[in-house]
């Protein structure tokens, strides 16, 4: 079942996934003067943990594709999906430990601590997210504390475990946990912003996925912010529902979001979460290499 997970039972029709966090824990590693061998197992707990989180977030949101396969619980069943699940965060832990042969115990302990803290965080992101689906109003703090767990966490793991992996002290590694979580709100604002324009081929979901679940991204809880106009009525009564929206129901919200100006507001917040990434760089004397913000960009601006 997790081989299904990962494709690799179809190598030549499965679409590989974009192992940001692994790349953004061993570029930091990297420029922290670590060695690649100190935090290659870092990199894979890391990952493992994130796919542990999306094989339960398909099964809590009822997707049954994937990069156009059938997702882990829709080809074997739920109770098969949270176990697999289950099975692979504790793999990631596992595979955490292994950092003993080439990192001091008291240092992996401290890992593992900061592991299972973006474990915990994470969780709590998406009880918020889940809980928003059955409410008529979200405030943008609202939204913003979601998506700090929900995305943040695992992103400011991934730079925390990398310096803690290259030997920094513990207040330099914190320091990189608030780059990585800066980093983490703007790739999610883009997220959504690709989860209600974005192509099928780009996402691995239908078009419009988030919208019909109804799911409270960027674009919806901006345009709800703002005063009353007939534009913002059509997105209002669509989530003012309890059923998934249909297809109809879907491309009216998007005519209205895009009337509204949400996906140009998304653009500017997410801009501007890059802005305030780079400055936190720059006033902790972090990333001197630009290696990390780069690479970090580049992943955030992605074209829908």
């Amino acid at each position: 079942m997790i081989r299904h997970h990962f494709g690799y039972d179809a190598p030549s029709r499965a679409k590989a996934g974009k192992r940001l966090r692994p790349q953004l824990l061993l570029r930091t590693a990297l420029e922290e003067g670590g060695r690649i061998e100190c935090a290659i197992d870092a990199a894979v707990a890391i990952e493992i943990l994130h796919n542990y989180s999306l094989v339960h977030d398909d099964i809590e949101d009822g997707d049954d594709l994937r990069h156009g396969r059938p997702t882990l619980w829709a080809q074997y069943g739920v109770p098969h999906g949270i176990n697999a699940g289950d099975a692979l965060c504790a793999i990631s832990y596992l595979t955490l430990l292994h950092e003993e042969a080439v990192v001091p115990p008291d240092r992996v302990l401290e890992m593992l601590h900061v592991l299972h803290d973006a474990n915990l965080r994470m969780c709590e992101g998406q009880g918020l997210d889940i809980d928003f689906e059955t409410k008529s109003h979200v405030t943008m703090p609202q939204y913003l504390d979601m998506i700090a767990g929900k995305t943040g966490a695992l992103f400011a793991a991934s730079c925390e475990l990398g310096s803690l992996a290259a030997k920094s002290d513990r207040a330099r590694a914190r320091a990189y946990a608030a780059l990585g979580r800066a980093y983490g709100l703007a790739f999610q604002i883009r997220d959504d912003v690709l989860g209600t324009w974005g192509s099928s081929d780009l996402t691995g979901k239908p078009s419009g996925a988030d919208i019909a679940r109804r799911k409270w991204g960027f674009p919806v809880v901006w345009a709800l912010a703002l005063p009353p106009s007939d534009e913002r009525s059509v997105v209002e009564r669509a989530y003012a529902q309890s059923a998934r929206l249909d297809a109809a129901g879907v491309a009216g919200v998007i005519v209205a979001l895009e009337g509204l100006g949400a996906r140009a507001a998304a653009d500017d917040a997410h801009d501007r979460a890059l802005d305030a990434a780079d400055r936190l760089a720059s006033e902790s004397s972090l990333d001197r290499h630009r290696s990390i913000r780069e690479f970090l960009a580049a992943g955030a601006r992605r074209v829908a």
